[in-house]
Protein backbone atom coordinates (compact mmCIF):
# COMPACT_ATOMS: atom_id res chain seq x y z
CA UNK A 1 0.00 0.00 0.00
CA UNK A 2 1.46 3.79 -0.88
CA UNK A 3 2.49 5.37 2.11
CA UNK A 4 -0.10 8.46 2.00
CA UNK A 5 1.77 11.82 0.77
CA UNK A 6 3.73 10.00 -1.32
CA UNK A 7 3.52 10.50 -5.30
CA UNK A 8 3.83 7.44 -7.16
CA UNK A 9 3.60 6.90 -11.03
CA UNK A 10 1.43 3.89 -12.45
CA UNK A 11 2.24 4.20 -16.53
CA UNK A 12 -0.84 3.43 -18.63
CA UNK A 13 1.10 3.94 -22.14
CA UNK A 14 3.83 6.36 -23.19
CA UNK A 15 3.76 9.55 -22.30
CA UNK A 16 0.72 8.96 -19.89
CA UNK A 17 0.96 8.85 -15.96
CA UNK A 18 -1.35 8.89 -13.41
CA UNK A 19 0.01 9.85 -9.48
CA UNK A 20 -1.89 9.79 -6.21
CA UNK A 21 -1.29 13.32 -4.39
CA UNK A 22 0.23 14.11 -1.66
CA UNK A 23 -1.61 17.74 0.36
CA UNK A 24 1.41 20.01 -0.54
CA UNK A 25 0.28 23.99 -1.47
CA UNK A 26 1.54 22.94 -5.22
CA UNK A 27 0.21 19.85 -5.15
CA UNK A 28 -3.23 21.51 -4.10
CA UNK A 29 -2.97 24.24 -6.64
CA UNK A 30 -1.95 21.75 -9.25
CA UNK A 31 -5.41 19.88 -8.77
CA UNK A 32 -7.26 22.98 -8.15
CA UNK A 33 -6.55 24.44 -11.57
CA UNK A 34 -7.08 20.87 -13.23
CA UNK A 35 -10.46 21.03 -11.30
CA UNK A 36 -11.02 24.37 -13.04
CA UNK A 37 -9.98 23.23 -16.61
CA UNK A 38 -12.56 20.42 -16.16
CA UNK A 39 -15.91 22.14 -14.78
CA UNK A 40 -15.10 26.20 -14.86
CA UNK A 41 -16.78 28.91 -17.18
CA UNK A 42 -13.64 30.61 -17.15
CA UNK A 43 -10.32 30.76 -15.99
CA UNK A 44 -11.16 33.25 -13.55
CA UNK A 45 -12.50 30.49 -11.46
CA UNK A 46 -9.09 29.57 -10.26
CA UNK A 47 -9.06 30.87 -6.97
CA UNK A 48 -12.56 29.71 -6.26
CA UNK A 49 -11.12 26.08 -6.68
CA UNK A 50 -8.04 26.88 -5.02
CA UNK A 51 -10.01 27.98 -2.28
CA UNK A 52 -12.30 25.31 -2.00
CA UNK A 53 -9.98 21.90 -2.41
CA UNK A 54 -8.54 23.68 0.89
CA UNK A 55 -11.97 24.53 2.65
CA UNK A 56 -13.10 21.00 2.21
CA UNK A 57 -11.43 19.44 4.96
CA UNK A 58 -11.71 15.79 3.90
CA UNK A 59 -9.43 15.56 1.45
CA UNK A 60 -5.73 13.91 3.14
CA UNK A 61 -2.98 12.79 1.31
CA UNK A 62 -3.35 10.06 -1.17
CA UNK A 63 -6.64 11.48 -1.92
CA UNK A 64 -6.14 13.60 -5.21
CA UNK A 65 -5.40 11.60 -8.39
CA UNK A 66 -4.01 13.66 -11.50
CA UNK A 67 -3.66 12.37 -14.90
CA UNK A 68 -0.53 14.03 -16.91
CA UNK A 69 -0.10 13.33 -20.64
CA UNK A 70 3.39 14.43 -21.75
CA UNK A 71 4.17 16.44 -18.52
CA UNK A 72 0.19 18.18 -18.94
CA UNK A 73 -2.35 17.47 -16.13
CA UNK A 74 -5.63 16.27 -18.59
CA UNK A 75 -7.61 14.89 -15.82
CA UNK A 76 -8.57 13.95 -12.14
CA UNK A 77 -10.15 12.63 -9.19
CA UNK A 78 -10.63 12.47 -5.66
CA UNK A 79 -10.97 9.13 -3.79
CA UNK A 80 -12.44 10.00 -0.01
CA UNK A 81 -12.07 7.39 2.95
CA UNK A 82 -15.87 7.39 4.43
CA UNK A 83 -17.44 4.41 6.41
CA UNK A 84 -21.13 4.11 5.88
CA UNK A 85 -23.71 2.22 7.39
CA UNK A 86 -26.10 -0.58 5.85
CA UNK A 87 -28.49 -2.17 7.68
CA UNK A 88 -26.79 -1.91 11.24
CA UNK A 89 -23.26 -2.24 9.84
CA UNK A 90 -20.21 -0.03 9.55
CA UNK A 91 -18.06 -0.49 6.36
CA UNK A 92 -15.21 1.19 4.43
CA UNK A 93 -16.33 3.08 1.75
CA UNK A 94 -14.90 5.29 -1.04
CA UNK A 95 -16.34 8.47 -1.56
CA UNK A 96 -15.29 9.19 -5.45
CA UNK A 97 -15.70 13.26 -6.21
CA UNK A 98 -14.47 15.62 -9.07
CA UNK A 99 -13.91 13.10 -11.60
CA UNK A 100 -13.18 15.09 -14.80
CA UNK A 101 -10.94 15.16 -18.22
CA UNK A 102 -10.30 18.72 -19.26
CA UNK A 103 -11.96 20.52 -21.84
CA UNK A 104 -9.13 20.17 -24.86
CA UNK A 105 -8.87 15.99 -23.91
CA UNK A 106 -12.38 14.61 -24.23
CA UNK A 107 -13.49 11.89 -26.35
CA UNK A 108 -10.62 12.92 -28.96
CA UNK A 109 -8.47 9.87 -28.75
CA UNK A 110 -7.61 8.86 -32.22
CA UNK A 111 -6.67 5.64 -30.97
CA UNK A 112 -8.80 2.53 -29.49
CA UNK A 113 -7.27 3.36 -25.71
CA UNK A 114 -9.90 4.03 -22.90
CA UNK A 115 -10.33 7.79 -22.81
CA UNK A 116 -8.79 9.95 -19.40
CA UNK A 117 -11.54 9.54 -17.41
CA UNK A 118 -11.96 6.08 -18.04
CA UNK A 119 -8.02 5.42 -17.23
CA UNK A 120 -8.94 7.79 -14.23
CA UNK A 121 -12.08 5.16 -13.07
CA UNK A 122 -10.26 2.40 -13.29
CA UNK A 123 -7.29 3.85 -11.17
CA UNK A 124 -9.33 5.25 -8.58
CA UNK A 125 -11.44 1.49 -8.15
CA UNK A 126 -8.34 -0.25 -7.88
CA UNK A 127 -7.17 1.84 -5.06
CA UNK A 128 -10.39 1.26 -3.07
CA UNK A 129 -9.44 -2.63 -3.86
CA UNK A 130 -6.43 -1.88 -2.03
CA UNK A 131 -7.54 -0.03 0.68
CA UNK A 132 -9.77 -3.07 1.61
CA UNK A 133 -13.39 -0.63 0.98
CA UNK A 134 -16.33 -2.73 0.59
CA UNK A 135 -18.12 -0.19 -1.51
CA UNK A 136 -17.28 3.04 -3.80
CA UNK A 137 -19.73 5.35 -3.84
CA UNK A 138 -20.47 8.74 -5.86
CA UNK A 139 -23.53 11.66 -6.89
CA UNK A 140 -22.69 11.79 -10.24
CA UNK A 141 -23.39 14.43 -13.00
CA UNK A 142 -24.27 11.87 -15.40
CA UNK A 143 -25.29 8.66 -13.98
CA UNK A 144 -25.23 6.76 -17.32
CA UNK A 145 -21.68 7.06 -17.87
CA UNK A 146 -20.84 5.34 -14.49
CA UNK A 147 -23.05 2.62 -15.45
CA UNK A 148 -20.33 1.74 -17.34
CA UNK A 149 -18.17 0.97 -14.02
CA UNK A 150 -20.61 -1.49 -12.40
CA UNK A 151 -22.03 1.48 -9.80
CA UNK A 152 -26.01 1.63 -9.93
CA UNK A 153 -28.43 4.37 -8.49
CA UNK A 154 -29.31 3.66 -4.66
CA UNK A 155 -31.31 6.55 -3.77
CA UNK A 156 -34.61 8.30 -3.95
CA UNK A 157 -34.98 11.81 -2.50
CA UNK A 158 -37.92 14.07 -2.46
CA UNK A 159 -37.34 18.11 -3.33
CA UNK A 160 -40.39 19.50 -1.39
CA UNK A 161 -41.92 23.21 -1.90
CA UNK A 162 -44.15 23.81 0.64
CA UNK A 163 -46.39 26.77 1.67
CA UNK A 164 -45.67 27.97 5.29
CA UNK A 165 -49.43 27.83 5.70
CA UNK A 166 -50.17 24.18 5.21
CA UNK A 167 -46.93 23.11 7.68
CA UNK A 168 -48.18 21.54 10.90
CA UNK A 169 -48.65 24.04 13.85
CA UNK A 170 -47.93 23.29 17.46
CA UNK A 171 -45.23 23.32 20.10
CA UNK A 172 -41.49 24.07 19.64
CA UNK A 173 -40.16 24.37 22.89
CA UNK A 174 -36.98 23.39 23.32
CA UNK A 175 -36.08 24.54 19.73
CA UNK A 176 -33.32 27.47 19.98
CA UNK A 177 -29.98 28.82 17.79
CA UNK A 178 -27.00 26.71 18.14
CA UNK A 179 -24.46 26.77 20.68
CA UNK A 180 -20.86 25.76 20.69
CA UNK A 181 -21.72 23.41 23.82
CA UNK A 182 -24.31 21.73 21.79
CA UNK A 183 -21.97 20.01 19.43
CA UNK A 184 -21.06 17.02 21.45
CA UNK A 185 -24.91 16.39 21.47
CA UNK A 186 -25.34 17.28 18.01
CA UNK A 187 -22.77 14.85 16.67
CA UNK A 188 -24.04 12.32 18.40
CA UNK A 189 -27.27 12.90 17.04
CA UNK A 190 -26.14 12.98 13.96
CA UNK A 191 -24.43 9.83 14.57
CA UNK A 192 -27.61 8.10 15.42
CA UNK A 193 -29.36 9.52 12.45
CA UNK A 194 -26.22 7.53 10.16
CA UNK A 195 -26.36 4.00 12.12
CA UNK A 196 -30.11 3.78 12.16
CA UNK A 197 -29.96 4.43 8.24
CA UNK A 198 -29.23 2.98 4.98
CA UNK A 199 -26.47 4.05 2.59
CA UNK A 200 -25.47 7.02 5.08
CA UNK A 201 -22.06 8.18 5.69
CA UNK A 202 -20.79 9.60 9.51
CA UNK A 203 -19.90 12.74 9.64
CA UNK A 204 -16.07 13.45 10.72
CA UNK A 205 -15.61 16.20 13.27
CA UNK A 206 -13.61 17.96 10.80
CA UNK A 207 -16.64 18.34 8.91
CA UNK A 208 -18.97 19.53 11.82
CA UNK A 209 -16.83 22.34 12.27
CA UNK A 210 -16.69 23.08 8.51
CA UNK A 211 -20.43 22.69 7.95
CA UNK A 212 -21.43 25.06 11.32
CA UNK A 213 -19.06 27.30 9.67
CA UNK A 214 -20.90 27.23 6.54
CA UNK A 215 -24.04 27.93 8.10
CA UNK A 216 -23.22 31.22 8.78
CA UNK A 217 -25.14 31.92 5.68
CA UNK A 218 -28.21 31.19 7.35
CA UNK A 219 -29.04 30.33 10.61
CA UNK A 220 -28.31 26.67 12.25
CA UNK A 221 -30.82 25.82 15.45
CA UNK A 222 -31.23 22.58 17.31
CA UNK A 223 -33.86 20.80 19.20
CA UNK A 224 -32.84 20.07 22.59
CA UNK A 225 -34.67 21.62 25.47
CA UNK A 226 -32.20 20.96 28.59
CA UNK A 227 -28.42 22.45 28.48
CA UNK A 228 -27.26 19.14 30.01
CA UNK A 229 -29.76 17.11 27.40
CA UNK A 230 -29.83 15.16 24.08
CA UNK A 231 -30.23 16.76 20.74
CA UNK A 232 -32.86 15.76 18.89
CA UNK A 233 -32.58 17.49 15.89
CA UNK A 234 -31.54 20.41 14.16
CA UNK A 235 -31.62 22.19 10.82
CA UNK A 236 -29.87 24.87 8.80
CA UNK A 237 -31.76 26.70 6.58
CA UNK A 238 -31.05 30.14 5.00
CA UNK A 239 -33.07 32.84 2.81
CA UNK A 240 -33.38 32.91 -0.92
CA UNK A 241 -35.84 35.19 -3.29
CA UNK A 242 -37.73 33.11 -5.91
CA UNK A 243 -40.31 34.82 -8.53
CA UNK A 244 -40.85 37.78 -6.11
CA UNK A 245 -40.97 35.89 -3.11
CA UNK A 246 -38.87 35.15 -0.23
CA UNK A 247 -38.29 31.34 0.36
CA UNK A 248 -36.81 29.65 3.42
CA UNK A 249 -34.16 26.86 1.86
CA UNK A 250 -34.02 24.39 4.29
CA UNK A 251 -30.19 23.48 3.26
CA UNK A 252 -29.75 20.35 6.47
CA UNK A 253 -32.93 18.67 8.71
CA UNK A 254 -31.58 15.96 11.20
CA UNK A 255 -33.68 14.40 13.66
CA UNK A 256 -34.10 11.28 15.84
CA UNK A 257 -37.83 10.44 15.18
CA UNK A 258 -41.42 11.73 14.11
CA UNK A 259 -41.57 13.97 17.14
CA UNK A 260 -38.78 15.58 16.36
CA UNK A 261 -39.38 16.27 13.00
CA UNK A 262 -42.72 17.81 13.94
CA UNK A 263 -41.15 20.03 16.46
CA UNK A 264 -38.52 21.35 13.82
CA UNK A 265 -41.84 21.87 11.55
CA UNK A 266 -43.65 23.56 14.34
CA UNK A 267 -40.41 26.37 13.93
CA UNK A 268 -40.65 26.33 10.59
CA UNK A 269 -44.55 27.52 10.15
CA UNK A 270 -43.76 29.80 13.47
CA UNK A 271 -41.65 32.50 10.37
CA UNK A 272 -44.81 32.15 8.05
CA UNK A 273 -44.68 36.35 8.44
CA UNK A 274 -41.57 36.34 7.01
CA UNK A 275 -40.97 33.50 4.30
CA UNK A 276 -43.60 32.01 1.71
CA UNK A 277 -42.74 28.73 1.43
CA UNK A 278 -40.30 26.64 2.72
CA UNK A 279 -37.76 24.13 0.25
CA UNK A 280 -36.32 20.82 1.45
CA UNK A 281 -34.99 17.62 0.50
CA UNK A 282 -36.04 14.17 2.37
CA UNK A 283 -35.52 10.22 1.39
CA UNK A 284 -38.69 9.13 -0.86
CA UNK A 285 -39.80 6.81 1.87
CA UNK A 286 -40.79 9.65 3.92
CA UNK A 287 -44.34 10.35 3.29
CA UNK A 288 -43.98 14.29 3.54
CA UNK A 289 -47.66 15.05 2.98
CA UNK A 290 -49.29 13.17 5.69
CA UNK A 291 -47.96 15.36 7.92
CA UNK A 292 -49.16 18.96 6.28
CA UNK A 293 -52.30 20.33 6.87
CA UNK A 294 -52.98 19.72 3.41
CA UNK A 295 -52.02 16.28 2.58
CA UNK A 296 -52.78 16.71 -1.49
CA UNK A 297 -50.42 16.96 -3.83
CA UNK A 298 -52.30 17.98 -6.55
CA UNK A 299 -52.83 16.39 -9.77
CA UNK A 300 -54.48 19.35 -11.52
CA UNK A 301 -53.78 23.05 -10.91
CA UNK A 302 -56.01 24.09 -8.08
CA UNK A 303 -56.53 27.46 -6.19
CA UNK A 304 -55.90 26.88 -2.49
CA UNK A 305 -51.90 26.32 -1.00
CA UNK A 306 -50.51 22.88 -1.43
CA UNK A 307 -47.04 20.96 -1.29
CA UNK A 308 -45.44 20.40 -4.73
CA UNK A 309 -42.60 17.07 -5.40
CA UNK A 310 -39.81 16.56 -6.96
CA UNK A 311 -38.30 13.42 -7.47
CA UNK A 312 -35.15 12.97 -8.08
CA UNK A 313 -32.08 10.10 -7.59
CA UNK A 314 -28.03 10.92 -6.74
CA UNK A 315 -26.10 8.18 -4.86
CA UNK A 316 -24.64 5.49 -6.67
CA UNK A 317 -22.92 2.18 -5.37
CA UNK A 318 -20.34 -0.60 -6.73
CA UNK A 319 -19.78 -3.45 -4.65
CA UNK A 320 -16.47 -4.72 -4.44
CA UNK A 321 -17.08 -6.99 -1.83
CA UNK A 322 -19.91 -8.83 -1.43
CA UNK A 323 -19.01 -11.06 0.71
CA UNK A 324 -18.36 -8.84 3.70
CA UNK A 325 -21.01 -6.35 2.46
CA UNK A 326 -23.49 -9.46 3.43
CA UNK A 327 -22.40 -10.74 6.42
CA UNK A 328 -21.59 -7.63 7.98
CA UNK A 329 -25.81 -6.99 7.95
CA UNK A 330 -28.08 -7.05 10.28
CA UNK A 331 -30.82 -8.78 8.45
CA UNK A 332 -34.77 -9.53 9.46
CA UNK A 333 -35.26 -12.22 11.42
CA UNK A 334 -37.92 -14.15 9.69
CA UNK A 335 -36.20 -14.51 6.57
CA UNK A 336 -34.44 -18.04 6.32
CA UNK A 337 -33.30 -20.20 3.03
CA UNK A 338 -30.55 -20.17 0.21
CA UNK A 339 -30.03 -18.48 -2.47
CA UNK A 340 -27.46 -18.82 -5.72
CA UNK A 341 -26.43 -15.62 -6.87
CA UNK A 342 -24.60 -14.36 -10.22
CA UNK A 343 -23.35 -10.46 -11.13
CA UNK A 344 -22.70 -9.63 -14.03
CA UNK A 345 -19.96 -7.64 -13.49
CA UNK A 346 -17.60 -4.70 -15.48
CA UNK A 347 -14.03 -5.98 -16.15
CA UNK A 348 -11.52 -2.71 -14.71
CA UNK A 349 -9.62 -2.91 -17.59
CA UNK A 350 -12.39 -2.82 -20.17
CA UNK A 351 -15.75 -1.19 -19.06
CA UNK A 352 -17.81 -4.66 -20.04
CA UNK A 353 -19.66 -7.12 -18.03
CA UNK A 354 -17.74 -9.97 -19.18
CA UNK A 355 -17.22 -11.36 -15.65
CA UNK A 356 -19.83 -13.15 -13.87
CA UNK A 357 -19.68 -13.33 -9.94
CA UNK A 358 -21.51 -15.93 -8.52
CA UNK A 359 -21.98 -17.13 -4.81
CA UNK A 360 -23.92 -18.76 -3.06
CA UNK A 361 -25.98 -17.26 0.39
CA UNK A 362 -27.58 -18.70 2.98
CA UNK A 363 -30.26 -16.45 5.06
CA UNK A 364 -31.19 -17.30 8.94
CA UNK A 365 -31.37 -15.77 11.98
CA UNK A 366 -30.59 -12.29 10.85
CA UNK A 367 -27.55 -13.06 9.37
CA UNK A 368 -26.02 -14.13 5.64
CA UNK A 369 -23.41 -15.84 5.21
CA UNK A 370 -21.85 -16.32 1.70
CA UNK A 371 -19.85 -18.54 -0.28
CA UNK A 372 -18.22 -17.06 -3.32
CA UNK A 373 -17.42 -19.08 -6.26
CA UNK A 374 -20.34 -21.00 -6.42
CA UNK A 375 -20.27 -24.30 -8.63
CA UNK A 376 -23.98 -24.17 -9.63
CA UNK A 377 -24.68 -24.22 -12.96
CA UNK A 378 -27.88 -22.17 -12.44
CA UNK A 379 -28.27 -19.09 -10.86
CA UNK A 380 -31.69 -18.46 -8.05
CA UNK A 381 -31.36 -14.58 -9.13
CA UNK A 382 -29.23 -13.31 -12.02
CA UNK A 383 -28.68 -9.50 -12.79
CA UNK A 384 -26.13 -6.50 -13.88
CA UNK A 385 -23.60 -5.09 -11.44
CA UNK A 386 -26.05 -1.91 -11.24
CA UNK A 387 -29.12 -3.51 -10.68
CA UNK A 388 -27.12 -5.89 -7.48
CA UNK A 389 -26.51 -2.89 -6.07
CA UNK A 390 -29.84 -1.49 -5.85
CA UNK A 391 -31.06 -5.02 -5.04
CA UNK A 392 -28.67 -5.23 -2.12
CA UNK A 393 -28.92 -1.71 -0.92
CA UNK A 394 -32.79 -1.87 -0.62
CA UNK A 395 -33.77 0.64 -3.01
CA UNK A 396 -35.23 -2.02 -5.40
CA UNK A 397 -36.35 -5.49 -3.88
CA UNK A 398 -35.56 -8.53 -5.88
CA UNK A 399 -38.88 -9.30 -6.58
CA UNK A 400 -39.41 -5.87 -8.65
CA UNK A 401 -36.16 -6.58 -10.74
CA UNK A 402 -37.64 -10.04 -11.65
CA UNK A 403 -40.90 -8.45 -12.44
CA UNK A 404 -39.44 -5.52 -14.46
CA UNK A 405 -36.77 -7.94 -16.58
CA UNK A 406 -33.93 -6.34 -14.91
CA UNK A 407 -32.99 -10.14 -13.51
CA UNK A 408 -33.49 -13.07 -14.58
CA UNK A 409 -34.05 -16.03 -12.18
CA UNK A 410 -37.00 -17.73 -9.87
CA UNK A 411 -39.32 -16.25 -7.38
CA UNK A 412 -38.46 -17.96 -4.92
CA UNK A 413 -34.60 -16.85 -4.34
CA UNK A 414 -35.88 -13.34 -5.33
CA UNK A 415 -38.13 -13.51 -2.67
CA UNK A 416 -35.53 -14.66 -0.29
CA UNK A 417 -33.05 -11.34 -1.29
CA UNK A 418 -36.36 -9.28 -0.47
CA UNK A 419 -34.57 -9.27 2.92
CA UNK A 420 -32.69 -6.35 1.49
CA UNK A 421 -35.56 -4.27 1.18
CA UNK A 422 -36.93 -4.18 4.23
CA UNK A 423 -35.90 -1.29 6.35
CA UNK A 424 -35.37 2.47 5.41
CA UNK A 425 -35.09 3.23 2.23
CA UNK A 426 -31.41 4.38 0.81
CA UNK A 427 -30.29 7.94 1.78
CA UNK A 428 -26.91 9.63 2.39
CA UNK A 429 -27.40 12.98 4.47
CA UNK A 430 -23.49 13.88 3.45
CA UNK A 431 -22.59 15.40 -0.01
CA UNK A 432 -19.36 14.51 -2.02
Amino acid sequence: MKTPGRSSDISLVMAFTLRWLGTSEQELDRVAETRMRCYAHAARDLERYKEGIRADPRGVAGDFLLAEQDGIAVGTATAHSFTMWMRGAALPCQGVAYVGTIKTHRRGSASRSAGVATRVMHETLRLARERGQVLSALMPFRASYYEHFGYGLVERRCDWTVPLSVLPAGAFEGVRFYEPADLPELRLCRQRMAERGQCDVERSASMWDWTIKRSEDGFFVVDRPTSDGPVSGWTYFRHTFENGKDLLRVAEIGYDDTPALLRLLHFLTSLRDQYSAALLTLPADVQFNRLLRETQVPHRPVNHPTAECRTHTRLQLRVLDPKRLIEAMHLPMHYKGAVTVAVQECDEGESRRSHISRFRLEIAEGRGQVTMGATAQTSSFECADTIWAAVVSGDLPATTALRMGLATGDAAGAALLDAFAQGPAPACVEYF
